[in-house]
């Protein structure tokens, strides 16, 4: 989708909430699913935790909409789910997970060289739990990706993508996109619409971002 087609839009905005941050040590998702796991708090403080991966993200070579051209490579008709990016270490990377003939790919796309990390980890879809089975069927009916979700999101909070994901509350998906601008962290939600069909009717509601247990990320949810 070329972005110029936002402005056939319906875009409301919401005032900003200002979030509280929380503290965050490594990235830590529970694996082969879309929902993030806790993990031990980090002794940094959270200021400078929250600032030192902005940084780190500042000087990546590879976009959010980049990463996930190369992990939809896998294979004809996959199609990222969740992507959140690491900066918590010396060699920043986005985790991405990747939904592909009835599994889910997880895996780790080097931020600096687009290359894959390692070789993930593959779990079929059927053996999710049965909330993120209904979050996959839901994006899958929607009809838009997490790319053009992102260029969405790009324009509309005029930043850079750092992570991406779903969240579906039970009656409807919603495509939550993080992205830095002037230095600081706002989260935009894209709902699609109910049917591509009929035309997109996306409300895309903006607020400050608060930083969850893991590295700057915004997956998806059960």
């Amino acid at each position: 989708m070329r972005v110029n087609k936002l402005a056939k839009l319906l875009i409301r905005l919401l005032l900003p909430l200002i979030l509280a941050m929380a503290s965050v040590a490594a990235f830590g998702r529970e694996t082969a699913d879309l929902a993030p796991t806790s993990v031990p708090l980090s002794s940094e403080s959270e200021s400078e935790a929250m600032q030192r991966e902005i940084e780190a993200f500042a000087y990546t070579q590879i976009s959010a909409r980049r990463a996930i051209a190369i992990a939809e490579r896998r294979g004809p008709g996959a199609k990222v789910v969740d992507l959140s990016f690491d900066g918590s270490t010396s060699h920043p990377a986005y985790g991405v997970k990747v939904l592909l003939n009835g599994e889910l790919w997880e895996g780790t796309i080097d931020a600096s060289t687009g290359m894959s990390v390692g070789s993930g980890s593959t779990t079929p879809v059927s053996r999710l739990r049965q909330e993120n089975q209904t979050t996959l069927a839901a994006f899958a009916a929607a009809g838009i990706d997490l790319s053009e979700t992102i260029a969405i999101a790009e324009q509309y909070g005029s930043g850079k993508a750092v992570s991406a994901g779903l969240q579906h509350d039970g009656a409807k998906l919603v495509l939550l996109v993080v992205i830095v601008c002037d230095g600081s962290l706002k989260e935009i939600a894209v709902e699609p619409p109910a049917r591509r069909s009929r035309g997109r009717k996306t409300s895309v509601p903006e607020k400050k971002w608060k930083r969850p247990s893991g590295g700057i990320s915004r997956g998806a949810s059960a």
